[in-house]
């Protein structure tokens, strides 16, 4: 592997491995050992030598790199969503069910034979933005829950394992849930968590509740005082047109970050428009105080948007991971780095952005 890698950060060999992908990139897909290896050369080879296959595109004075090989832009498809499968005991998957109902299958990592667990249905008619399980060591098997966060801000709770709460429990959160936020389950707090429309409130709901009294709760998201504060203020005015979504992630360590992904409208062709992520914001938060802290350093961790619940990792985990970075699927693809506040956005033609709008990756399409 390491003499492949050499290789790749050769430029009298970069065109070849770049238009190659059947022959040398290929080794990197089915299900990859270290998936993120293929972004990271990719992103370092094509700084030095490009064609007319994969190049950056930067006349916008944006950071676009553009994978026109078919192949090689599936290949990236493909290891990024490797890459956002989650390690914790239970994952849930979309299953297509006879009534048109949807349907909920949640399958154990934990051994060799995967096993399966049934969800009750939902409503046809319902859109999921995400799914987040309380998994942890420290939890019951009888006392896991599952949530789920609709288009909008409603939210449902089952215990799949619960004789007394295994079907679907509807919360009321009157709107209190930023409609395109996502939920995550805090290890550290035991809580499901996400945020108000705002962006200024902690919103919250326990893990251990009552079936006929199920209360979510919020608490005020305030800055600490910060002599830069004010510069980071007309900092954010710059993205007050722009869309917004909300995401809290939880570090190893239990450290809550809360991530703000801005998109802006893009004219695809005459009539069609679609989005395009225009950079992040990044804020340390102490769910216990409520202090919130802007930060551009987040030290080893990358944090993963996409699919299922937002959460971190350290780079050190995988090669090919890089720190103090933000790795995002969905409607678009690609790398943000946190301390340049550079964003690489993938794309398969000049200003067609690579995406997937397959469950359970977030955001939704948003046309």
């Amino acid at each position: 592997m390491s003499q492949l890698i050499n290789r790749l950060l050769k430029p009298s060999v970069c065109k070849n491995v770049i238009r190659s992908h059947s022959k040398q990139v290929r080794m990197f897909s089915s299900k990859p050992t270290y998936p993120y290896l293929l972004i990271d050369h990719l992103l370092k080879t094509t700084e030095h030598c490009s064609n007319d296959q994969v190049y950056y595109d930067d006349k916008y004075y944006e950071k676009n790199l553009v994978i026109k090989d078919q192949g090689l832009a599936e290949e990236v498809r493909e290891v990024m969503t490797v890459g956002f499968s989650h390690k914790d005991d239970w994952r849930v998957h979309l299953e297509k069910s006879e009534d048109s109902s949807t349907s909920l299958m949640m399958v154990s990592n934990t051994s060799f034979v995967p096993v399966k667990h049934q969800l009750p249905p939902l409503s046809s008619n319902c859109r999921i933005q995400n799914v987040a399980i309380s998994n942890s060591v420290d939890i019951k098997k009888e006392d896991l829950v599952v949530a789920v966060k609709f288009f909008g801000s409603d939210v449902s709770l089952c215990k799949p394992f619960s004789d007394s709460s295994s079907e679907w429990i509807n919360i009321n959160t009157s709107g209190s849930v930023h409609p395109f936020s996502s939920l995550t389950y805090s290890k550290k707090n035991k809580k499901f968590l996400s945020v108000s429309p705002s962006g200024t409130y902690l919103w919250y709901l326990d893990l251990h509740f009552d079936e006929d009294d199920v209360e979510p709760y919020s608490s005020y998201l305030y800055f600490r005082e910060d002599p830069l504060l004010r510069l980071y203020k007309m900092d954010l005015e710059d993205y007050i047109w722009r869309f917004r979504t909300d995401h809290l992630a939880e570090s190893p360590s239990g450290e809550h970050f809360l991530v703000k992904w801005f998109f802006k409208d893009v004219m695809m062709n005459v009539g069609k428009i679609t989005q395009k992520t225009d950079g992040f914001k990044v804020f340390r938060v102490d769910t216990i105080c409520g202090h919130l802290t802007n930060t551009q350093d987040i030290g080893d961790l990358c944090i993963f948007l996409g699919h299922g619940e937002a959460y971190c990792v350290p780079a050190s985990s995988s090669p090919g991971l890089r720190p103090n970075s933000i790795y995002y699927v969905g409607c678009n693809f690609g790398v943000h780095d946190i301390a340049t506040d550079t964003t690489t956005n993938f794309y398969t033609h000049s200003n067609v952005p690579l995406r997937s709008t397959e469950f359970p990756y977030w955001p939704l399409p948003l046309s």
